[in-house]
């Protein structure tokens, strides 16, 4: 594929150069490469265009005007997330039109929905891909760690391209409001779109909540649009969630629109419902089911799965089969468990209303007490931080506060925004090192107790005002454990 080819609409006078690759990192550019040099909120692409040159960029795609001359061609385009999108599809030959694309979208469940729909696929023989917050999985083989919930453009291009050549059928995305608002998913036609709720999250970036459902509505916009000729479009949707109500409304007689509930008549509902510190049993539309994931907020992500696989032929006993095939999902709710005489969870509630929900799960089966560690994000939304403050404080018998991403916003301001929501507690501790916070849980936790730490989940990483560093919390529960209880056993 040439230069012609890919960006002719943008200037007729391109050479036919063989194009051997796209990236907007300039690390990647070899020979033949296309370089787009995107501004971004902390790195300016146009920066490494002299990097990309010396690797061998054969042509820069930008939307701003450039003084300088360059010895290959300048490809000024109006907006560059648009041209992203579109090369990609072309370069890589639109995959996606050969694959059954699934896109998952909502504040919380896309990525337990995700592994569950995976499990499914896999009990039914088939071979999915998988992009979500976690990684990036073809046919079950892990490719890349996850730098977005959904990846850029020609990442995304790529990663579908590769599920096709593998031969994988069905790909399964989680869909994210900074996705649809920055058009990674253009060019991408799907067959069933998800919703499953909103709850207050990213308002440092959509500022309202119709902002927030306009961003997540658009998936359901590209199921609907006559452009996308999919066969057999199906928008699933959780009605008891206000805006999935709304929106249900919005889809009715424009898609095949497929309903779960726990409390309204829907085409999926559950009954029965029994949690335990192991996972939850119940029936879905009087089938007996169960998950080995904690909460009963877990019905509804099962519930998801089921009607999905429901739209692509899967029988509902081999998509139940598929659902207890799932041993978990990493770092939610995620029991660390070396055979201490108290329960450790480690889970990605980042905000308020998934630390409820992480509460709701340990509550019923609470004998001893229930000691959190959290923190909050820096330079993220500050207003969840005195709401999470206020529920760690009233749901926990002792609160240690910590370090989340501080990036580079004084730690101090969190731990005060934090504060604020806890005005009259006594019940906390602030030790700013995490794992310091970790190992004084640990220490302190004794037989029955129910310890949760919390905000960071799977991730792998802290953020720091100098840098990035390796952490991850099941790594720092597990030393702690071996240090302070096990060693007391010996």
């Amino acid at each position: 594929m040439t230069l012609e080819d890919l960006f002719g609409q943008y200037d007729k006078n391109l050479p036919k150069t063989e194009v051997k690759g796209l990236s907007q990192n300039s690390k990647e550019i070899g020979n033949g490469w296309v370089f787009f040099a995107v501004k971004g909120h902390t790195v300016d692409g146009h920066e490494y265009i002299p990097s990309a040159l010396a690797k061998g960029a054969c042509a820069i795609v930008t939307q701003e005007e450039l003084e300088e001359v360059y010895p290959v061609p300048v490809i000024k385009v109006e907006n560059i997330d648009h041209a992203m999108a579109d090369a990609a599809c072309s370069f890589y030959g639109n995959p996606s039109q050969d694959l059954n694309m699934i896109g998952i979208t909502g504040t919380k469940g896309k990525t337990s929905i995700s592994y569950l729909i995976e499990s499914i696929l896999f009990e039914a023989k088939r071979k999915p891909a998988v992009m979500g917050t976690i990684n990036y999985r073809v046919n079950g083989q892990k490719i890349s760690k996850a730098p977005n919930t959904t990846p850029a453009p020609l990442l995304l291009q790529n990663i579908l391209y590769q599920a096709k050549e593998a031969g994988c059928g069905d790909v399964v995305m989680e869909v994210s409001s900074h996705a649809l608002e920055y058009q990674r998913v253009r060019g991408i036609d799907f067959n069933i779109a998800i919703f499953t709720n909103l709850q207050r999250d990213h308002l440092d970036f959509h500022s309202t909540f119709d902002n927030y459902f306009a961003a997540k509505r658009k998936l359901f916009e590209n199921l609907i649009s006559p452009a996308n000729t999919k066969q057999k479009k199906s928008a699933i949707i959780n009605i008891d969630d206000p805006y999935g109500d709304k929106l249900a409304e919005m889809l009715k007689n424009k898609v095949k629109l497929v309903t779960y509930s726990l409390t309204k008549p829907a085409d999926f509902t559950a009954s029965d419902i029994k949690t335990s510190l192991e996972g939850v049993s119940f029936k879905i539309n009087g089938e007996p089911a169960k998950i080995n994931l904690l909460g009963a907020h877990n019905v509804y992500n099962a519930l998801a799965a089921v009607a999905a696989a429901a739209r692509m032929g899967i029988h509902i006993k081999t998509a139940i089969k598929g659902l207890s095939a799932l041993k978990g999902v990493p770092g939610r709710m995620e029991r660390v468990d070396l055979g201490q005489n108290f329960y450790l969870f480690v889970d990605f509630a980042y905000t308020n209303e998934a630390l409820l929900r992480a509460y709701d799960a340990v509550a019923p089966f609470k004998k001893g007490r229930i000691i959190t560690v959290f923190g909050c994000g820096g330079q993220r939304d500050t207003t969840k931080r005195p709401l999470m403050g206020e529920s760690a404080s009233k749901n926990s018998d002792l609160v240690l506060i910590t370090k989340d991403n501080p990036r580079k916003e004084d730690p101090n301001t969190i731990f005060a925004d934090i504060l604020r929501g806890m005005p009259f507690a006594d019940n906390f501790n602030i030790i700013p090192d995490r794992r310091q916070a970790i190992f004084e849980a640990v220490k302190t936790a004794k037989k029955d107790d129910i310890v949760i730490i919390a905000g960071k989940g799977h991730e792998d990483y802290q953020i720091l005002p100098n840098g990035t560093i390796h952490f991850s919390d099941r790594e720092e529960a597990e030393k702690a454990l071996k240090e302070y209880v096990f060693a007391k056993a010996v």
